[in-house]
């Protein structure tokens, strides 16, 4: 399966990723661009959906309701969602430039359409020295979806993420979830890598991320570096067999979660 997306620059929609198009069973992504008063309407057919405003604002209107959603700076700020059961026409209209991520997954109406504020969501850092990064969790709970699980990620300038890399992919006993990283650098001309592999299949594959990639992951352990310099946001989608994602980290770099400086060495260095 292809891995690796880059933006459609050309176009309002940049990323349109389907199951049938990635590959796998459950989850879709789309990224759009609207430009001041433009509108994005679509009915959510057989799908649950989860709207994530990336930069700017719009207004969301569905079932009666009208919101405004949106922010200035997604590496700085939080945001309110939108989640939306199956069968739920809906409408974006932008009051300006406005980028929004659309995830998807089948599910069966058993979820209300609700306006998830920012304030309901949990925010905490993980990790430690050069492993030290933001997690927001837009949405992981029974209580608000069928199927979606939703995080977003700030990572500083040089640091580790998703690590130590772990997996879901049905092995260790782990869920079966596929994910969507879709990335945003600052500076926009800044990288980063992400490793996918595996230690019981050939797969390793390490790709260069640029700003607006987006990455699919449906196996293997998947952990993410910034270049020095480089700060990156990761939205991460994910959907599965199940709603609850049960991850297991790789086993040689498991210890790493009680002493995240990882016992780095004394650099040798000649004093005169």
């Amino acid at each position: 399966m292809k891995r690796q997306y880059r933006q459609n620059l050309q176009a309002a929609c940049r990323h349109d990723v389907r199951p049938e198009s990635a590959g796998w069973k459950y989850l879709g992504f789309a990224e759009i661009v609207l430009r001041t008063a433009q509108k994005y309407a679509e009915n959510t057919g057989d799908q649950e959906v989860v709207i994530v405003p990336l930069t700017g604002y719009a207004t969301v209107t569905y079932g009666g309701e009208t919101h405004t959603i949106g922010r200035k700076d997604l590496f700085r700020e939080l945001t309110d969602v939108v989640y939306l059961p199956p069968n739920t026409e809906f409408t974006l209209t932008a009051t300006d430039l406005f980028e929004v991520a659309i995830g998807s997954a089948p599910a069966l109406g058993k979820r209300p359409a609700r306006l998830i504020r920012r304030q309901e969501m949990p925010n905490v850092i993980r990790g430690d020295a050069n492993v030290k990064r933001g997690v927001s969790t837009l949405l992981d709970s029974d209580e608000l979806t069928e199927r979606l699980t939703v995080y977003e990620i700030r990572t500083p300038s040089g640091n580790w993420s998703s690590f130590p890399g772990h997996r879901h992919d049905t092995r260790n006993s782990s869920s079966y979830h596929e994910e969507t990283y879709y990335y945003r650098l600052n500076p926009p001309d800044g990288f980063a890598l992400q490793r996918i592999y595996t230690r019981d299949t050939d797969l390793d594959v390490v790709m260069t991320i640029q700003d607006g990639d987006l990455v699919l992951v449906h196996e293997g352990y998947h952990p993410v570096v910034n270049a020095p310099g480089t700060n990156a946001y990761y939205l991460n989608f994910l959907a599965g067999d199940v709603r609850k994602v049960i991850a297991m980290n790789d086993p040689q770099y498991d210890w790493l979660t009680r002493q995240w400086d990882g016992h780095p060495i004394e650099i040798p260095v000649k004093v005169s």
